[in-house]
């Protein structure tokens, strides 16, 4: 099971801190397969079985609840977060009242999936979620990828923001709640500003916070300019970097994705949202 945390397959359940909850394939596989990307293997699947993984994500993405009525228990939660942070264009922000071990607040995966596509990611967590012990483990990493929490003294509710267009709030004794009226969610997103504006940075993790920038493996940024079109001197010029540094990126991504062809490569990585 470490094994499979580690590759970002498996999560502590949050309502069993002793048992694991699968992560959404829309989150998992593509960070598997970046990771394969970046240390030159090959993953297992193969194209019949990345070509149903592809299906899967494409009603997994449809499958996004309209509306919450609280039975599901918080795993199921953390589910419908993923497959909602797997669909985000802009900005996620996370409103984090307190630690809870396999919260999707705390999820490796989910940060990568959002970084990906190119989405600015913002957290402000009140001042006791760092009285636990993993947390700071955490923040230095989210400090790494350049998108440091913010903290203040007191965060008011467990919500996430997404686009500014959709919500889920957890409440703890009514459970989740989607939130899509205006008249909802309006005052929720200006919270959250006044909170991120109000937020401090943390000074142990050694960066000051400021706009978020996302810093992706070349190999992935290769992908996405190889599935809009452009040759291998265009990549070069454009990155600053040799004919043949691109030619070798796009054979590992082929190796990777278990592609057939540069193009092949460029629209699967697209499809399962690696890119």
């Amino acid at each position: 099971m470490e094994i499979l945390r580690a590759e970002g397959l498996a999560s502590v359940s949050e309502d069993d801190h002793t048992a694991f909850r699968a992560v959404e394939p829309c989150i998992a596989l593509p960070t598997l397969l970046a990771r394969s990307m970046r240390e030159g293997r090959s993953p297992q699947p193969r194209p019949v079985e990345i070509d149903r993984f592809i299906a899967l994500h494409e009603r997994a993405a449809e499958r996004v609840r309209e509306s919450a009525d609280g039975s599901g228990d918080r795993n199921d939660t953390s589910t419908m977060i993923e497959r909602m942070v797997a669909k985000a264009e802009r900005d996620v922000v996370f409103l984090v009242p307190d630690h809870t071990e396999g919260g999707f607040e705390f999820s490796r995966p989910i940060v990568d999936m959002a970084l990906r596509r190119g989405v600015r990611l913002r957290a402000v967590w009140s001042s006791c979620v760092f009285q636990a012990p993993p947390v700071m483990a955490y923040a230095r990493w989210l400090a790494q990828q350049d998108v440091p929490p913010r903290t203040v003294g007191t965060v008011p509710l467990r919500a996430m923001i997404m686009d500014g267009a959709v919500a889920v709030v957890i409440d703890e004794s009514e459970g989740p709640r989607v939130v899509r009226s205006a008249t909802e969610l309006e005052p929720l997103c200006a919270l959250a500003e006044r909170l991120w504006e109000r937020g401090a940075a943390v000074r142990q993790l050694g960066r000051n916070p400021g706009t978020p920038t996302t810093r992706r493996p070349r190999t992935e940024i290769v992908l996405r300019l190889l599935a809009e079109g452009l040759t291998d001197d265009a990549i070069a010029r454009r990155l600053g970097c040799s004919v043949r540094t691109v030619r070798n990126d796009v054979a590992s991504a082929m190796v990777a994705l278990d592609a057939r062809s540069r193009f092949q490569a460029g629209a699967r990585a697209m499809q399962v949202g690696l890119i």
